[in-house]
């Protein structure tokens, strides 16, 4: 199964492509085994003669076998190819892993060496080098490779810059590693899968290259036959023997075009931006449909029985279990819950943003549209315009290599298509509106070189460019310090105000959401355990789980050195629900009927709660409990 996704991603073209270079690359390396005449062999039939059975590609000139030529002519090539793009590997990529990683001033240094080279004339310098030191292979391979190494320098600077910014880089270091140890170990085997696939392509340019020195003579030297030799030669008996320059210019043509077309599909599927995130499509027999009509609410964002099932070898994986809510203009609805509760994946599922063994069951609304109903080409215009994210951390939701303008510009340009000056001029009122000081100067700026919280503030502009109706924050101040916290959520209730936008806020800080929330959804095992108005599901829990949640949020007024409060046990494993209850196992309340049947989502008065033995209307207050609820 897993197979057969992965030829459907890659396409028939990858596949025939790949087909054809191993055919051709067979072809010359078994030249002198094949059934072909000697590439140099005189008279071996008529001189210029059309394709035949003895010779499917003809004879030129000489009377030489055409076909036995391009075999011969593949070893040069395909040679020079290899040759040129090791070597240009072999320099290029320790410089882009110095560059990268040191940065500073071996980082401006090598790059501006690199800039330099890089402008310089290739085409003039191959030919300067190679008409003064001579027409051979080692000196066309040398002239070539070194000319491939800016290019190399750049790729492998790039992904150096994005990988050793990583989470797991920071942590060999903490662990003391050497930076030697974590180039190899860490940084390298990432960059190693963009390098391979760029390597194709590197092959297809080093194959054109060649070929234009050899039909300039500058290139391996007659009777050794190169695909570019073959064109030169023929081209003077053309109206002849058409097919003397056909033959190579087809294969040389194939060729390159195969190993672009190898390297381009592979760079798709290393791209860092290609994550696994997806459009998921419907697949009703494996996530059953609610058993009863829903209406179709008067709101603005409305999900009925929403449901994300994964099929894995240890089963049947439901991360959200038949979630429904209702949104409405101007409203804050927080989803809280502990980790794997299903949070986030809940805020994707709405989105359609899965990954690809996702599936999903349920419908979601937006203004009485069933989004669910869209076409991933439809869906594209409303995540953006209509619906804006704020993902968990903003150095990861950042592009490292470009800057805050080319990211803040680009849905601007995308969406509402905007010209390149009044897309950059609204950037500036973006990132002015989100307290951003000296926003034109940010915008020339690289991700790595703001805060915290400006990086926070910036993925909040983008998310806020196209002026969506609902805007997702999954956990927006997670990687924020305590004061920036404040100063991120104070944003967030204000640009909602003013903007008169729902707000959809995924967070695991109770007090957080007990200050800025209007409604609550609290998550246990993908399910919707307790759901209500803020104050009252936080003053009033019905469901245990949401008082052990309250009880194990520190206070301030706890005496020093207090043991903190924690749920006894650990989460369920969602491929192994148990019977029952899934939350009976940690519940100090359960009875025998927990073990037996799951409690449905009962509606009391406003308030949902799922549980067998709900708590009493008892009040129960947050206040003293830590600003960051940790």
């Amino acid at each position: 199964m897993r197979r057969g996704r992965l030829s459907a991603r890659l396409g028939l073209g990858f596949w025939l492509a790949t087909g054809w270079i191993l055919l051709v690359l067979l072809a010359a390396l078994l030249a002198d085994v094949l059934p072909l005449a000697r590439y140099d062999e005189t008279l071996a039939g008529p001189p210029r003669s059309g394709p035949s059975p003895a010779h499917p590609f003809g004879t030129d000139g000489l009377g030489r076998d055409v076909l036995s030529r391009v075999v011969h002519g593949a070893r040069v090539s395909l040679g020079v190819g290899l040759g040129a793009v090791l070597l240009g590997l072999a320099i290029g990529a320790p410089l882009g892993l110095l560059a990268g990683y040191r940065r500073k001033a071996a980082d401006a240094v090598i790059m501006a060496l690199n800039d330099v080279a890089q402008a310089f004339p290739a085409l003039v310098f191959a030919l300067a080098v190679v008409a003064f030191a001579g027409a051979n292979l080692r000196n066309v391979i040398i002239v070539l490779g070194v000319l491939g190494v800016p290019s190399w320098v750049r790729l492998v600077r790039g992904s150096t810059l994005t990988y050793a910014g990583r989470e797991f880089v920071l942590a060999a270091r903490v662990l003391g590693a050497r930076d030697r140890r974590i180039l190899w170990r860490e940084v390298v085997p990432n960059v190693a899968v963009p390098a391979s696939s760029y390597a194709f392509i590197g092959m297809a340019v080093v194959i054109v290259a060649e070929g234009s020195l050899a039909f300039l003579g500058l290139s391996v030297q007659a009777p050794t036959p190169t695909w570019g030799g073959l064109i030169n030669e023929g081209r003077t008996i053309m109206e002849d023997a058409p097919n003397v320059v056909l033959a190579p210019s087809v294969v040389m043509f194939l060729t390159v075009l195969s190993f672009n077309l190898v390297g381009d599909r592979l760079r798709a599927l290393t791209d860092v931006r290609e994550i696994g995130l997806e459009p998921v499509r419907q697949a009703v027999a494996a996530v059953p449909a609610p058993t009863a009509p829903h209406p179709v609410r008067d709101c603005l964002l409305q999900a009925e029985d929403v449901r994300t099932h994964f099929v894995t070898p240890r089963g049947l994986v439901k991360a959200v279990d038949g979630v429904s809510f209702t949104l409405e203009r101007g409203r804050t609805l927080a989803v809280v819950g502990e980790s794997g509760s299903g949070k986030s994946m809940l805020i994707r599922s709405i989105l359609g943003l899965l990954p690809g063994t996702a599936v999903r069951g349920g419908t979601v609304y937006l203004s009485g549209d069933d989004l669910t109903a869209r076409s991933p080409a439809e869906m594209r215009s409303v995540l953006g315009p209509r619906l804006g994210t704020v993902f968990q951390d903003p150095m990861t939701a950042l592009n490292p290599v470009r800057t805050i303008g080319a990211q803040v510009t680009e849905p601007l340009r995308v969406h509402l298509r905007m010209g390149r000056r009044q897309a950059r001029e609204e950037a500036v009122r973006l990132l002015a509106s989100v307290g951003i000081p000296d926003p034109a100067r940010t915008l020339r700026r690289y991700p790595h070189q703001l805060s915290g919280g400006m990086r926070q503030r910036v993925t909040i502009a983008m998310a806020l460019s196209c002026g969506p109706d609902v805007l997702f924050a999954d956990e927006p101040t997670t990687a924020l310090d305590v004061t920036i916290q404040d100063q991120v959520l104070r944003l967030l209730h204000r640009l909602r105000e003013e903007r008169d936008m729902a707000v959809v806020l995924v967070s695991h800080d109770l007090s957080v959401v007990a200050r800025w929330a209007d409604e609550v959804i609290v998550m246990y095992a993908g399910r919707v355990v307790e759901r209500g108005p803020a104050a009252e599901v936080f003053g009033r829990p019905r469901m245990p789980y949401t008082e052990a949640l309250l009880q194990a949020a520190p206070r301030l007024t706890d005496p020093a050195h207090h043991r903190l409060r924690v749920i006894s046990g650990r989460p369920p494993d969602l491929a192994d629900l148990p019977a029952g209850c899934a939350f009976r196992a940690r519940c100090a309340y359960a009875g025998d009927r927990c073990a037996t049947e799951p409690p449905p989502l009962t509606e009391v008065e406003g308030r949902a709660y799922a549980c067998w033995h709900p708590l009493p209307s008892t009040e129960t207050s947050l206040e003293g409990t830590h600003v960051d609820g940790r």
